[in-house]
């Protein structure tokens, strides 16, 4: 197999080599004079590095890095797009630790298991498999031989990581079954590692000590639910007793405190170079929350001694919904408070949350997409020229379909696996598409116009929270819920009312099939209220702005500093088709006036599957789905 997967890559790059330009040399900046058929990669349009590497873009100096798998080598034409378009790499998993144990993934390989050296100590480890990740390298190396005007340097990604680590490496005899060993013990296996891969590809005799950048130290520590240190006991469908996890921590089952980042980092600066910069990276790096247990852990991390911490890498799952461009300005802007570099390292772009895939709203979908990126690259850019060291820019791939979001998963930036999408710079067939021209020749992109939120008028009433239909209830004006993000099979009407205390609400919920197996609670059967009751529409969430949440059962989960149990009351029952929610919620921040009071607002359902997911909401204001991040969303709502 080792072979025939060596020859492929030959046959592919020797091809590459023969059709791709030497150097990053900048094309005409408009579309080429002679068409070329499907399927045919464009060899006169401007190599992409040459722009955003070059004095005009990030610096001549900056990463324009895509990445790809082991099994897409073997593809001449993706490959002549990668030496053609990029100056760095990343490999999609080959170097991350599943990988490095050769995808032994239930136990290690048999007769794996033998003694090293470690610091004098001579202790068990189990053998890494590099014949996957090396022939890789070995062609990269050759093309930087040949091409010394265009280097492709790489990424390395990742040393430590929650996800895609067997579990046995956290459990004495290497076994599993047995117990988790101590904290001392991993020590030892954590050095071992790092040393091990750092000396093997950046030591003095690597030969591939030359070809690295950087590398990704630790990866995606940080929790979604709590933003600070994700735990063993992390939110998820995944159990620690698993083959791998994609939610929990075995890191903090045995720690049980961050030592082991502040170790891997220790480790990393011990063993690498100091030519190669050692980076932090994550992704929802943008909710403002999080942002914050991320800038703790890299202060952590600094404050330790025999460290060394180079950046940040903000991976930009992103769609062209969310988040906004100002909260990306902003979390570079804390990011480089806190580290040298800052950097977008895995970059592609979900479509519209009220995208439905078809065809004729797909040209419509390109060109959002193509004006979401070149906005972003616009604000990238004024943000290098304030001085702030915004480093470059990694695609997560290079052709549409052979995007990670084509399947399902449930990692950071989690797709469905239905959903048509199109997160790259170049299509299926090879072809430069209007992200592309974003960084290259934004003015093929019409400009898109922000979003129109509708306006309600709520009435003034009192009600009892019970669960039952109060006469006041009779003279409010019911509101229809029409905006479907995914896909859904449930309708509700909802209706509002208001006095000086609380905001009342009634949502009457037809829903055939009711679920809450989800550990998730947004996954359940559930209706939600957001307020933003200054209606000022910041794009994070401030203290005045709240997000309830209550489900068919009257289980209650929330979002917001002031967001609690204590400022709300609510009923839930059961109806024929369905079920009723009655909640009201106290008023924070304001002394609510008839006829002057306006405030954001948004009424949603969450739809939960019989198998216990989410498969789309149902919203009065938002089609954008990111109310949960973005209060400028919402819709407004009169007092009157």
């Amino acid at each position: 197999m080792k072979r025939t997967t060596e020859k492929i890559f030959a046959a592919g790059l020797g091809l590459v080599m023969a059709l791709a330009q030497c150097g990053c040399k900048a094309g005409p900046s408009a579309e080429p004079s002679r068409s070329f058929g499907p399927d045919e990669v464009h060899t006169d349009i401007p190599d992409l590095c040459s722009v955003v590497a070059s004095k005009d873009g990030l610096g001549e100096d900056a990463i324009m890095g895509t990445c790809y798998s082991n099994d897409e080598t073997s593809d001449a034409k993706l490959m002549q797009l990668v030496t053609k378009h990029f100056n760095a790499v990343t490999l999609e998993n080959e170097l991350k630790p599943d990988c490095m144990f050769g995808y032994n993934n239930a136990a290690p390989a048999s007769g794996s298991i033998h003694k090293e050296e470690l610091n004098g100590e001579q202790i068990d480890v189990p053998t890494l498999d590099h014949s996957r990740t090396d022939p890789m390298l070995d062609q990269l190396v050759e093309w930087n031989k040949k091409n010394p005007k265009h280097q492709i340097k790489v990424r390395g990604h990742v040393l430590v990581w929650h996800s895609q680590t067997p579990e046995w490496f956290f459990h004495e005899g290497y076994d599993k079954t047995k117990d988790y060993v101590s904290k001392d013990e991993m020590n030892k296996r954590l050095e071992w590692y790092i040393k091990t891969v750092l000396t093997y590809y950046t030591g003095d005799q690597s030969k591939y000590k030359d070809l690295f950048y950087g590398f990704d130290v630790v990866n995606e520590a940080i929790s979604d639910a709590t933003a600070t240190y994700r735990t063993d006991t992390e939110q998820g469908g995944d159990k620690l007793s698993d083959d791998t996890h994609g939610s929990k921590s075995s890191w903090w089952k045995v720690y049980g405190s961050n030592e082991f980042i502040i170790n891997a980092f220790k480790f990393a600066n011990k063993y690498a170079p100091a030519s190669v910069e050692l980076y932090y990276n994550d992704y929802n790096e943008c909710d403002a929350k999080k942002r914050g247990g991320i800038i703790q852990l890299i202060n952590d991390v600094k404050a330790a001694e025999g460290t060394r911490i180079t950046g940040f890498g903000m991976q930009g799952h992103y769609s062209v919904n969310a988040p906004s461009v100002t909260q990306f300005e902003e979390a570079v802007r804390d990011y480089a408070k806190v580290v040298d570099k800052v950097m977008l390292t895995e970059l592609d772009i979900k479509p519209s949350a009220t995208f439905d895939g078809s065809d004729a709203k797909l040209a419509d979908e390109l060109n959002r997409e193509g004006d979401y990126v070149a906005k972003l690259y616009d604000t990238a850019k004024n943000l290098k020229k304030e001085g702030i060291n915004f480093a470059g820019i990694t695609m997560w791939g290079v052709i549409d379909t052979n995007s990670w979001l084509q399947t399902a998963n449930n990692v950071g930036g989690a797709s469905d696996g239905k959903s048509k999408v199109f997160p790259l710079l170049f299509d299926g067939s090879y072809q430069a598409k209007l992200t592309y021209w974003a960084f290259v020749d934004p003015t093929k992109i019409e400009p898109v116009e922000g979003l129109k939120r509708p306006t309600m008028e709520i009435k003034q009433g009192t009600v009892n929270i019970d669960g039952e239909i109060d006469d006041a209830w009779k003279n409010a004006e019911a509101v229809t819920l029409k905006i479907v993000v995914q896909s859904v099979a449930v309708t509700c009407d909802a209706k509002l009312l208001w006095d000086k205390d609380y905001l009342y609400v009634l949502f009457d919920v037809k829903d055939k099939d009711l679920n809450d197996k989800s550990s998730d609670e947004w996954q359940q059967d559930s209706i939600e209220v957001f307020i933003d009751e200054d209606h000022k529409k910041p794009e994070s969430y401030q203290p005045d702005d709240k997000q309830y949440r209550i489900n068919y059962k009257n289980k209650l989960s929330f979002n917001g500093e002031k967001c609690k149990a204590e400022n709300m009351k609510s009923a839930a029952k059961l109806t024929d088709g369905g079920y009723l929610v009655e909640a009201a919620f106290k008023w924070t921040d304001i002394t609510p006036e008839a006829g002057k009071t306006i405030i954001g607002l948004e009424l949603q359902v969450n739809d939960a599957t019989s198998a216990g997911s989410r498969s789309g909401t149902l919203s009065w204001a938002d089609d954008t789905g990111t109310g949960y991040m973005n209060p400028s969303v919402l819709g407004n709502a009169k007092l009157v």
